[in-house]
């Protein structure tokens, strides 16, 4: 009853913390978003190429089609009215260099210096502190395309009171900040945690692959959603950064597939998966030395990566690779986390390309669940491993137990005659003194001739009792056969031997078992150092000694 108690305290502990936690987070954000933001979807002018275009609404304002690296394009629009002594009006910008005037005030310059060099530029939010003069006047932006083919040149223009410029978009999106900021962190932590493990023998391969993984998509979260500018204005690396950890998150992920279906599919498919590790990293390293060396962006190559992930899904799910009826639990929890993720991710391809080619003005529709597909998959992947090491230290421990049974003595509960060979070899190996104790127990066949071997076995078991109390935290206590047993001193409590020996005499003498004959035993004592020889050798010494012992005792129970 009290354990239930518990398991009840415990559970409304953990909602109470979650409902407190989700409250804060929620005023958090509530008190990070400009109470007076205003979205621009005034109408505005573009002058490309000599045409002038008229834009219905300058936050879905589109590029005209075919536009090549170098072509200029002028956007010009007329700012609102606004009261504010300071406003701000942010907008994205897509591999862009430009400046903006407020009449003949340039007010904003970025990436020029890049443009210049013939450097990548990359993408991201610009926030434009506008003058009070600007209010109510046209403002221009005067840029040029570093990209073939950008669709997307500029967007979702808002205009805020300057206070809020460096929290409100942070706090609108802060979900994806907590989960990609979680996924980056916890892939950090599984791989510390399975490089750490390497050192104590423990295979943490699908761990580290994980951590990996769900660094990749953590990192790509921030860097996609633009949530790495809190920390770096740098677009250009954000933007590397967002390619890179996109490209490179096949990798980890065919390894661990590759390790979690090894033996339990056909080698031709086990060698399919492979080969999908191997073009993804030949992809990885070809479109990385094409954008480094100016052949061709990351944005350019993104269509053959989106064509790989395709083949690669179908080529999965087509033969089972991915799923079969006999697979484990472990393997169906990581069939339903790239399901799931596959579905978000489709979904979130069509929910941009509907924003893009219609204009959508919707907060669900602009609102990318990328990051919430990202954090789902990887915490089934965290459940498919647990799952996984729950199987095998269920089958260690299984070991465990028939390693214990073969070494141990199943009357007495001392270790056995196999495992004194596997101590005599461990002994063997080392150069320090150690001392061994040969024991015969004595009456043990008029025990057995007179009383029946129940009460022999019971003369046998009371004295190991006394042997292994008289020697816990000083030596190994082993039963070889019959009336024989054994007892193994390392050197550094072969001082506390002597003492031993005289509590195992006390013992004997106070036992408190109703047997019909007293406890009594001969023993011989020999050290390595005396014989500088092996365990064995110095085995047979003792073995002597006892006997020697044996042979002098008057006692009734010795057989002459």
């Amino acid at each position: 009853m009290q354990n239930k108690v518990k398991i009840i305290l415990a559970w409304v502990l953990a909602v109470c913390f979650l409902v407190c936690s989700l409250a804060a987070f929620l005023a958090l954000r509530g008190n990070g978003i400009s109470p007076s933001i205003e979205r621009l979807n005034i109408g505005a002018v573009a002058f490309y190429r000599g045409d002038t275009v008229v834009v219905p609404s300058i936050s879905q304002f589109k590029s005209p089609e075919n536009t090549r690296f170098g072509d200029s394009l002028v956007l010009r629009f007329d700012l609102p009215e606004y009261s504010g002594s300071s406003m701000t009006l942010r907008f994205r910008s897509v591999h862009m260099a430009f400046n903006v005037f407020a009449g003949s005030e340039k007010i904003y310059t970025f990436g020029h210096d890049l443009a210049s060099r013939g450097k990548f530029i990359g993408s991201g939010f610009h926030y434009v502190h506008l003058p009070k003069h600007a209010s109510g006047k046209p403002l221009e932006i005067r840029a040029f395309f570093a990209i073939d083919d950008s669709r997307r040149a500029f967007s979702e223009f808002d205009l805020f009171p300057a206070e809020y410029a460096n929290c409100d978009y942070f706090a609108r999106h802060v979900f994806a900040l907590v989960v990609g900021a979680f996924l980056t962190m916890f892939g950090i932590l599984a791989l510390l945690v399975g490089v750490a493990t390497t050192f104590y023998g423990i295979s943490a391969f699908r761990v580290m692959m994980i951590g990996l993984l769900s660094n990749s998509l953590g990192l790509w979260t921030l860097c996609h959603i633009k949530l790495l500018q809190i920390i770096s204005f740098n677009l250009t690396l954000n933007s590397v950064l967002e390619y890179l950890s996109l490209y490179f998150s096949p990798l980890p992920f065919c390894l661990l597939l590759l390790n979690m279906r090894k033996g339990k599919i056909s080698a031709w498919k086990w060698w399919g998966v492979f080969g999908l590790a191997v073009i993804g990293f030949v992809l990885l390293l070809l479109n990385t030395a094409l954008h480094f060396t100016g052949v061709a962006p990351f944005p350019e190559t993104l269509p053959l990566f989106h064509s790989y992930v395709g083949v690669g899904m179908v080529f999965l799910i087509a033969t089972g690779s991915l799923y079969s009826s006999k697979m484990d639990l472990s393997g169906k929890i990581l069939t339903l986390a790239v399901a799931f993720f596959a579905c978000v991710a489709a979904f979130d391809l069509v929910r941009y390309n509907l924003c893009v080619r219609y204009s959508l003005e919707n907060s669900m529709l602009e609102m990318t669940w990328l990051p919430f597909g990202a954090l789902v998959f990887v915490l089934l992947l965290v459940a498919s491993y647990m799952v996984y090491l729950f199987h095998v230290l269920e089958d260690k421990a299984e070991k465990d137990v028939l390693s214990t049974m073969a070494y141990v003595d199943s009357l007495t509960g001392l270790f056995n005659r196999a495992k004194c060979q596997q101590i005599f070899g461990f002994l063997d190996k080392s150069t320090a003194d150690f001392a061994i104790v040969s024991l015969d127990l004595n009456g043990l066949k008029m025990a057995n001739d007179r009383y029946g071997h129940a009460v022999g076995d019971n003369l046998i078991k009371a004295f190991s009792a006394v042997l292994k109390q008289a020697f816990t935290g000083i030596g190994t206590t082993i039963r070889m056969g019959g009336d024989e047993f054994l007892a193994i001193v390392r050197n550094e409590h072969v001082a506390d031997l002597p003492a031993a020996i005289e509590k195992m005499r006390e013992l004997q003498k106070n036992c408190k078992e109703e047997l019909p004959l007293p406890l009594e035993t001969a023993y011989g004592i020999a050290y390595r150092s005396e014989t500088n020889g092996d365990a064995d050798s110095v085995y047979r010494e003792a073995d002597r000694r006892m006997y020697e012992m044996k042979s002098s005792m008057k006692s009734k129970l010795v057989r002459k």
